[in-house]
């Protein structure tokens, strides 16, 4: 029997459930596509260098022609009047703003974990019903009892077999998350440092 078959006789339950694993592949792949590294913190060491110099314009500039989350919170840090005196609570609004953008969409894979077994459990009861239903009907055939059964456990397989990966997907994702901000805060925090030294140097003077 293939597949086709199988998934027919599992009734229109099947249908969101395969929604559910379209939905965990999809927001994988564009995750993976967002979350790569050249997208977090591309050219980190030319950044830093010219902060460490204390070459503002300089850093300006290289910022606005980055399109990674480091360059825009650096560019958007630095386009902030008020970073001037308090560069550490601006450069903090402004990851909190990238940092949503990290976290987005992680969390669908754990819904779609959470839903895709209700959904086979639902298809399954439903399949029940209809098996007792007939089995009534056919005067208490043990025929159709036997062969009504396994057609009713199919969308309980079926959205345990989406449930699985998609509960993978969502760790895996989460875990990409955060240690994409753990790298974006610590590049951040340097900043943070060489700007603060630069405040307090002209403080002084």
């Amino acid at each position: 029997m293939d597949i086709f078959t199988i998934f027919t006789k599992g009734g229109i339950v099947m249908y969101p459930i395969l929604l559910c694993s379209i939905v965990s592949v999809a927001i994988l792949l564009e995750r993976l596509f967002a979350l790569r590294k050249s997208r977090i913190i591309a050219n980190r060491d030319l950044l830093m260098h010219l902060a460490e110099k204390h070459a503002w314009s300089d850093l300006k500039e290289a910022a606005k022609k980055g399109d990674d989350l480091f360059s825009r919170v650096i560019s958007m840090t630095l386009d902030d009047p008020s970073s001037k005196t308090e560069t550490e609570k601006i450069t903090e609004i402004y990851a909190k703003k990238v940092t949503e953008e990290i976290y987005s969409h992680t969390s669908i894979p754990g819904v779609m974990a959470t839903l895709s077994p209700l959904l086979g459990l639902l298809g399954t009861v439903l399949g029940m019903i209809r098996i007792f239903n007939k089995f009534t009907e056919a005067g208490g055939n043990p025929m159709i009892l036997a062969g009504g059964i396994w057609e009713a456990l199919i969308t309980t397989a079926a959205g345990l077999t989406v449930a699985i990966p998609s509960l993978i997907i969502y760790r895996f994702l989460t875990y990409t998350a955060e240690k994409s901000v753990a790298e974006l805060e610590f590049a951040l925090e340097k900043f943070v440092i060489f700007r603060t030294a630069k405040e307090n140097r002209d403080k002084e003077n």
